[in-house]
């Protein structure tokens, strides 16, 4: 296929995956998703099957196979430090060119509209976040230059295989070996050093608009994110946001009380307290509208902490432990 989407998802991350199809439904976006299963229960799976171009790809295929290449070792290296994303995109390999967004990152525009263009002309496009110091360590490891390079969130990147292919093929490929993962932080490290290594320019949106991460508490606490009908605006310079996404454990759905991941009562409710003031009002009041939409899949309930199915009027959870849920 030409164009796609792809994104991750487990239980726990299951409600920021459904608000962002239909949040990309709702924005015009008709592009196919391809989402990478790594601990969903049953009945989430065919929910999101129902959405029309969803496809809910399976990791066990690759978990419980693949193994680090320098270390004798029984740990499974698919499921260690989000490896998942470049294990799935380079095993199903669905997409000519691409988005990939994190399960907290919500879409508030057509991707596929905003972010062609410049996938097109070859591109690596992401956002800001932050900086990497290489030094003789990661020289070493895999060859980047000692220095100081920009950081580019891997939540949140587009690319046309046909250009940077190697690079996704070459960061699936570094974390199969065990010493890497102690000289940087996760997945995103090891892309950015890739890319560092390669030397290849970088396209780094605008975090205020595409990639708050960090900038949550600090626009919540400014008061600095407006909605305008179906838009969000930062209030400062009247600019549009085109994307939200989350950061550290408190994600939009825990802020408005859904909680998969905490089974104790007690848990829960001091972790909701702590998920006060952590994003906007704004983009909460967004979140929830979307995530419990009816214009494209039939529409969730809220059932005390969880979400549920709704089946002419009647709720119907459904639960299952089979898969260990990831932490987040």
């Amino acid at each position: 296929m030409a164009y796609g989407i792809y994104s991750v998802a487990d239980s726990n991350f299951f409600p920021g995956v459904v608000a962002a199809i239909n949040s990309l439904r709702l924005h015009g976006c008709r592009a196919p998703l391809a989402i990478v299963d790594i601990g969903l229960d049953g009945w989430m799976r065919h929910y999101l099957e129902q959405f029309g171009d969803v496809k809910v790809l399976d990791i066990q295929p690759l978990v419980g196979r693949v193994r680090y290449t320098d270390v004798k070792s029984c740990e499974e290296p698919v499921m260690r430090h989000w490896a998942y994303k470049a294990f799935a995109i380079a095993h199903y390999d669905l997409f000519a060119r691409f988005t990939f967004i994190d399960a907290d990152f919500l879409p508030l525009c057509d991707l596929e509209r905003e972010l062609s263009p410049r996938i097109e002309r070859g591109e690596f496009v992401s956002s800001a976040d932050g900086w990497n110091t290489w030094g003789e360590a990661h020289r070493e490891a895999i060859g980047v230059e000692p220095g100081t390079y920009l950081n580019v969130n891997a939540g949140f990147f587009s690319l046309d295989m046909a250009v940077h292919g190697a690079v996704i093929r070459e960061w699936r490929d570094l974390m199969t070996r065990s010493r890497p993962f102690d000289l940087w932080y996760g997945d995103q490290g090891a892309l950015n050093a890739i890319l560092d290594k390669y030397c290849v320019p970088k396209t780094a949106l605008d975090p205020l608009l595409w990639n708050q991460t960090w900038l949550n508490e600090e626009l919540a606490a400014g008061d600095a994110v407006v909605r305008h009908g179906r838009r969000l605006l930062h209030r400062p310079t009247g600019q549009r946001i085109f994307a939200w996404h989350g950061c550290g454990w408190y994600k939009l759905w825990h802020q408005i009380g859904i909680d998969h991941f905490r089974d104790d009562p007690g848990e829960r409710d001091r972790f909701r307290t702590e998920c006060v003031g952590r994003s906007p009002g704004a983009v909460l009041e967004v979140f929830r509208e979307l995530l419990f939409m009816d214009r494209f899949n039939e529409p969730l309930m809220q059932h005390g902490h969880r979400v549920v199915e709704s089946r002419r009027g009647r709720m119907t959870p459904r639960q299952s432990r089979a898969t260990p849920k990831l932490e987040g």
